[in-house]
């Protein structure tokens, strides 16, 4: 394996649960550290409405009480113009860093072995990884390797361009986590606007007791200017949030790169598997990618336990993580091409989310379409020409 996230740590834990030999590489010197997310993952019931045709979803994203900081029951969409527009959506938010070591733990008590400081530099044809440490560079075979090493997986590259993520479906993000928030912490918060967050949204996700997650994933094709990410979170953090912010203080910076253009076509190879972001296994019209890198490693340990003991092929991979929620992360890359339509502006962002209300975003947040999508965008374009 080469990446000690929720979808590596779930994989490595199945495969040495059933008995195989099983590495883990991490390039960090501790697990979950930094935390590059916003800490939220649906509850098992809202995993199930998310995915209902998910069998393992449920079960996947179950998050023991003691890495739960606080459970939301709401989230807010805003528009530029400040119209609010609610929904309920049940959610834990946790902590990443102690639950993302705890995932490690039961890969380290299933028999994997995990490598910490251990950057993979390059894959052979012949699944042969050069692995660099502090102190020395390494070869390592082996017969099955999975990439989930992330948007810039090195296992991803080495399987050629079809297996990357396109510059331009790259969305940059920064979040920061604050104290002395004053947010109610039972409301998750989404905020559109092209000053505010290009391409993407804003957030505001409650940690519990005055700590807050606050950040923004944009994209720059979107954006089409090169205005730095901390300029515009800086103008999100003391302007839009002056108020409920004016006492907090910034505890720490957290970056990252978030793949937004939908699953690759392909997630397998002969003896490679791609998982989590490094397959695309991201919700695209809202940036979540735990649920699915959690239940795609639950499939990928399973998978691969099966080519070993019984030479079974690669590719049920793709078909069983597709039918667990393929339909769902298609859809979302639906939504944000729509959007990418009809909200050229925050003047016509703010009429498509009154045209739409309540009825119609809360199934676009979940990665449904209320209307079919052709007919969707092209009724949206036609209402806006009639407005503008």
């Amino acid at each position: 394996m080469v990446g000690a996230g929720p979808a590596g740590s779930t994989t490595a834990r199945v495969a040495a649960q059933k008995g195989f030999k099983t590495v883990v590489f991490d390039r960090r010197t501790k697990i979950g550290i930094p935390v590059q997310c916003g800490e939220l993952i649906p509850t098992p019931s809202e995993a199930q409405r998310l995915f209902p045709r998910s069998q393992r979803m449920p079960k996947a994203v179950y998050v023991p009480n003691r890495f739960v900081t606080n459970k939301t029951q709401t989230i807010r969409l805003i528009s530029p113009n400040g119209s609010a527009y609610e929904f309920p959506f049940e959610a834990n938010i946790v902590d990443r860093a102690k639950f993302d070591q705890y995932l490690a733990g039961l890969a380290d008590e299933a028999g994997a072995q995990i490598f910490l400081s251990s950057n993979v530099k390059t894959r052979s044809r012949d699944n042969e990884l050069l692995v660099n440490t502090n102190r020395s560079k390494n070869k390592i075979k082996a017969s099955l390797i999975v990439g989930a090493d992330g948007a810039n997986s090195v296992v991803a590259h080495s399987l050629g361009n079809n297996f990357v993520h396109s510059e331009e479906n790259l969305s940059p993000s920064l979040q920061y986590v604050m104290s002395g928030a004053d947010v109610d912490e039972s409301v998750v918060e989404m905020y559109f606007g092209g000053k505010i967050a290009p391409g993407g949204y804003s957030w505001v996700i409650p940690k519990g007791e005055g700590i807050a997650n606050v950040g923004f994933g944009m994209r720059r094709r979107i954006a089409k200017d090169d205005t730095a990410l901390r300029k515009y979170l800086e103008r999100f953090v003391f302007k839009t949030l002056a108020t409920s912010l004016k006492s907090a203080k910034i505890l720490r910076r957290v970056g990252a790169i978030i793949p937004v253009g939908g699953p690759l076509k392909k997630t397998w190879s002969d003896n490679t598997l791609l998982i989590g972001d490094a397959a695309g296994h991201v919700m695209a019209s809202n940036g979540g990618g735990i649920p699915t890198a959690l239940c795609g490693g639950e499939i990928a340990g399973d998978v691969i336990s099966n080519n070993l003991e019984m030479n079974t092929p690669l590719s049920d991979y793709e078909k069983e993580w597709r039918f667990e929620f393929g339909k769902e992360l298609d859809t979302a890359l639906s939504v944000l091409r729509i959007a990418d339509t009809v909200m050229l502006s925050d003047t016509m962002t703010d009429i498509c989310m009154r045209l739409a209300g309540v009825r119609f975003l809360e199934p676009l947040i979940r990665c449904r379409l209320p209307l079919p999508v052709d007919f969707a965008s092209k009724t949206m374009v036609r209402i806006l020409n009639q407005l503008i």
